[in-house]
């Protein structure tokens, strides 16, 4: 099972460079972050994960620049979003955004989204939040029309342009993969019509839900004419513990991601350093 690292960064926690080659060096194979773009100083909307949402998540950088600037720091490690709030992004500006990190890192892109929590934050930067789902579909299925073709169009409910231009191309064929986040059935319809992967909550779902969900996806993408064989399931919020790395490694779940602190500078890089010597041998790599 592979392990990736997920860093909510500020411009006072560890420097996004200096910590991607920390963890590309430490022997973890992805570097995560997620999406913020603003936060709202009025909310009634609870943190899904439980407790009083960090107060670091209102100075979060932006997941792709910051994944950006990443590429730039390392040769091999794989860089995502987990997750990208894309329906509260525009989707012409993201396709050029996803395509141009996935050239200038040679094809090592992995595009996680989801919907979103924070009703207040998606409702300032126009997501219909009743229907965010579906709003957040649609932005993807306009992202991937431009990165497939050479003059796109789309026209849909949330999104509609014209016959226009949208380069550069991303790397990977047919596009970067799009890992859809979530736990209940929902997640199982949406990653067979448009996800290339699914990515689960650790503390929302059983071992036996992990096993037969990614069992029914599978199932699912061969009786839609796609190919099983791509899928694959990333479980979030793995807990930095050698028990849980190694029960999920069990269940044939091809990655987890354990989630850093907030936490500076040299702290942060011997976290990665203990994490290599514990969490890398439970997980069934070298450390």
């Amino acid at each position: 099972m592979r392990l990736g690292i997920v860093c909510g960064l500020t411009t006072y926690l560890a420097s996004v460079k200096v910590i991607a080659r920390h963890i590309e060096a430490a022997g973890f194979e992805s570097m995560w972050m997620p999406d913020h773009p603003v936060m709202p100083v009025r909310r009634a909307s609870s943190d899904t994960g439980g407790g009083t949402m960090p107060t670091y998540y209102a100075h979060l950088l932006d997941p792709f620049v910051g994944l950006a600037a990443a590429a730039g720091a390392t040769a091999s490690l794989r860089l995502g979003t987990s997750v990208a709030l894309i329906a509260e992004r525009d989707p012409l500006v993201t396709a050029k955004e996803v395509s141009t990190i996935d050239l200038t890192s040679n094809g090592r892109f992995e595009l996680g989204i989801g919907a979103g929590w924070l009703r207040e934050e998606g409702e300032l930067l126009g997501v219909n939040w009743p229907r965010r789902w579906a709003q957040t579909r649609e932005h993807l299925l306009a992202m991937r029309a431009c990165w497939s073709h050479e003059v796109s169009e789309f026209h849909g409910e949330f999104v509609d342009f014209p016959p226009l231009v949208s380069d550069p191309k991303p790397v990977q064929n047919p596009h970067p993969p799009v890992l859809i986040a979530g736990e209940l059935q929902g997640a199982a319809t949406r990653v067979t019509e448009y996800g290339d992967g699914w990515m689960p909550r650790y503390d929302r779902i059983s071992l036996a839900g992990l096993r037969s969900g990614s069992d029914a996806i599978r199932q699912r993408l061969a009786g839609a004419g796609r190919d099983p064989g791509r899928f694959a399931t990333t479980v979030f919020r793995c807990p930095p513990e050698t028990g849980a790395v190694a029960e999920l490694a069990a269940t044939g779940v091809e990655r987890a991601l354990i989630v850093l602190p907030p936490v500076a500078g040299q702290e942060a890089l011997d976290t990665v350093s203990q994490w290599s010597e514990t969490l890398l041998p439970a997980a069934g790599q070298g450390g």
